[in-house]
Order: structure tokens, then sequence, then C-alpha cells
């Protein structure tokens, strides 16, 4: 038995005749008889009374048509289905976000890939990149947005990510609101630093700033958990700290200035397990953060895993 005999027996019974069902099915007779009396072999038992006005359903036929009709459904149903799941419209997306990103992209991400695919459910973990980096090594992550370029990436991390770089946030220097007039040439004599723990995985904002201010006298750190925590430490004068814009933006107790020359602008790159199967859903996800990203970050030419041009952008 397939679904073509179903189709055929369903609509032969509609009709209330083989005739009439042929016409409905752009056939000739002979062929939906044929299929009829297959499907009578096939299952053992009669399924039509032939009368002189043309044929009903016997009990196992009224049975069959209400077993059948409900597997037609269930195939219908899954055919659409898989046709959604194929256009990336429907489906579970995992994504790991680090909370700095979340402000300065991947809220608007998230609101234009829901309406988008309004089918699909996107499940967010909002961790620190090491965290991130190991849901995407374990599979329990399908993609992760990290506050880093592939030039800050250590060695491991493209040995098991493949990876694309969204664009790139500008970075300010956050000081107390009351020294905001002060001036430091390369930003040596600012004191104290409030600066995000290390990461295994990335070079980031420690790295930059004790590469450049490890011969100054006035400089010492306290180390947080995020370059978010660090706001609140420079709003109670406890030091100055590189930040986004939108980190400090309506603060009254901290003054955003230009960041120093030595301090890159921050790169926002989307990882995901290298060599596995980027599925229709992600590619609808890479697809919104891309046209987000144009309106959001600094531009930068198309690099990626895939096609890494040969100088990397800083």
């Amino acid at each position: 038995m397939d679904f073509r005999q179903l189709e055929y027996f369903r609509v032969v019974v509609d009709a209330g005749s083989v005739s009439r069902a042929a016409k409905r099915l752009h056939l000739t007779q002979p062929p939906v008889s044929i299929a009829i009396s297959k499907l009578e072999k096939e299952l053992g038992v009669r399924l039509l009374e032939r009368t002189a006005k043309g044929v009903v359903p016997t009990a196992a036929g009224l049975y069959l048509l209400a077993e059948g009709g409900q597997l037609l459904a269930d195939r219908d149903r899954l055919v659409r289905q898989l046709a959604l799941m194929g256009d990336g419209a429907v489906g579970e997306l995992r994504v790991g976000v680090e909370p700095m990103v979340v402000n300065e992209l991947i809220a608007e991400v998230v609101g234009a890939f829901v309406d988008s695919a309004p089918g699909a459910h996107v499940s967010l973990t909002d961790a620190a990149p090491d965290a991130l980096l190991h849901g995407v090594r374990t599979g329990e992550l399908d993609l992760a947005c990290v506050p880093f370029g592939p030039n800050q990436f250590a060695d491991f991390v493209t040995e098991f990510c493949d990876y694309e770089l969204l664009g790139r946030i500008p970075v300010q220097l956050a000081v107390p609101a009351g020294r905001r007039r002060e001036q430091h040439e390369g930003a040596r004599g600012w004191g104290r630093w409030v600066v995000p723990y290390r990461l295994s995985a990335f070079n980031g904002f420690p790295e930059a700033i004790e590469g450049a201010l490890r011969d100054d006298p006035t400089f010492e750190t306290i180390e947080v958990s995020t370059p978010q925590t660090s706001v609140g430490f420079v709003a109670a004068g406890l030091g100055v700290a590189l930040v986004t814009e939108r980190m400090v933006k309506g603060n009254p107790e901290v003054a955003a200035l230009w960041a120093p020359d030595w301090v890159p602008d921050m790169g926002v790159s989307v990882l995901w397990r290298r060599g596995g199967e980027v599925t229709p859903l992600m590619a609808r996800w890479l697809d919104a953060s891309r046209a987000v990203a144009r309106d959001r970050l600094v531009r930068v030419e198309p690099y990626t895993s895939v096609n890494t041009p040969g100088d990397d952008p800083v």
C-alpha cells in the first residue's frame, strides 16, 4: 500500500464512482480501477461495494478511509514541516552570547530573526566567552557570538571552530565624570584601571592595556568579570576602563573620552563548530546578524574561516 493508492481510494469514495474519480484525477479509468483492485488484493479485504449507481465503501473501506485519511494528513504535515525546516523557518536554535554584545547587537538580531521565522524557537545563553566556546565545541550550542575579532583568537580556537567577523564596535575610555578634563598622553597617568579577567581563548582589553602601560609608574588594576561591570567601578571613582558608547550612555557619573591610539576597536564574531552542518536555521540567524551589523557596527570586509583575506583586520 502506498500514498498514491490511498489518494485514489479517497477520491473514488468522495466521487461515488471510479469514472468520476478518474476525471477528478485527470486520468483515464483503467489506472484508477487497477490501483483500487491492487489495494484490495494487497490488504486481503473488499473495500468498495459496486452498485448500479457507482461504488460505496464497505465497513473495511470506511475504516481505511478514516485511518488512511489520517496517514495522508500526517504525510502532508510532515512534508510542510520539512519544507519549513529546509527554509530555516521552524526548529530550535541554541545561541550563546557574551553579555556585552546583547545590547550592542544581539537584541536587534533576535527581533529580526523572530520576525523572519516566527515558527522558530531561539534559546539564548549568556555566558563568558570561554564558556561559550566550550558550548560550541561540545555541541551544546549551535552558534556563539563573542566580542573579539579573529586576530584575537588563541590558535586552538580555529582548530574546532568556524567563524565570521560581523564588524567592529568603537571603544571609548570611561573615566569618572569629575576627571573628564584631565589629559594624559597615550593614556599614561590615569592610575588605576578596571579591567576584565584574562581569558584563555581570547586576547582582549587586559592584554592591550598591560602591553601599553606596563612601564607607567601610576598603573595598577582592579579585575572584574566583564567590561559592563567596570562601569560601576568607574562611576564610583575607583578607576578608568575601556567601554563602548552604549555601556555608559545616560550615566551622569561617567564621562566617555576618546580611547588612546593603541586601543583597537572591539570585533564581533560568530562561532560555530568546525566542519559541522550550517543548518538553514543557522543560516537564517547569520543573515539576520549580517543585516543588523551593517547598520550597527563598523563595516569590515567579509572575513570568515572559509574565505580569509591575507591581512587580518585589527
